[in-house]
């Protein structure tokens, strides 16, 4: 019988350092880190409900009604501008978004579209053109980092962590 103890112990050491060794078991997505985007027309003159936002000395004032939002992006992806080769954010929207843009853009060309994240202004080009497919690109992104975490936080899905075995047996508990 004084054999089987040590053998014991022995395997319940080797349970003990199997489940917590990681393993490439993907974690369940947390909830992604979005940054909260905006777009919405602003004026070059105050106003009565306005917002004030500044950017590189130039201060726009925002209406309050939001045209799109982070929720409406569908993907979001780091590309350099084709005619600039600079970086910059080219964004594809969902359906009822794509629309709603699509209506905005044809009934205010010739107006400023600014683009908020977090509430700090990015850019605020005019409309030159409607905006029918839902596809934009962001410019007047300061660097390739600035570009690459705008993408990532506004389409991207969180990269899959690696769990020990204890944390996806433990996940798998009622």
């Amino acid at each position: 019988m004084l054999p089987v103890i040590p053998a014991l112990a022995a395997a319940v050491t080797a349970l003990t350092t199997a489940m917590t060794l990681p393993l490439d078991v993907p974690r369940p997505p947390d909830a992604p880190v979005t940054a909260v985007i905006e777009f919405r027309q602003a004026e070059a003159e105050a106003g009565p409900g306005l917002t004030p936002v500044e950017k590189d000395g130039r201060t726009l004032y925002l209406r309050p009604e939001i045209i799109v939002s982070t929720p409406d992006i569908a993907s979001a992806e780091m590309i350099f501008d084709p005619l600039w080769g600079q970086p910059a954010v080219s964004l594809v929207l969902k359906d009822a978004a794509r629309d709603r843009l699509a209506a905005f853009t044809e009934s205010h060309v010739g107006k400023i579209l600014a683009v908020t994240v977090d509430g700090a202004l990015l850019t605020a080009p005019v409309i030159q053109s409607p905006i029918p497919d839902g596809r934009l690109q962001i410019s007047g992104v300061e660097s390739l980092a600035q570009a690459q975490d705008l993408a990532r936080t506004l389409g991207r899905p969180p990269v899959p962590a690696t769990r020990s075995l204890a944390e996806a047996l433990e996940a798998r508990l009622p």
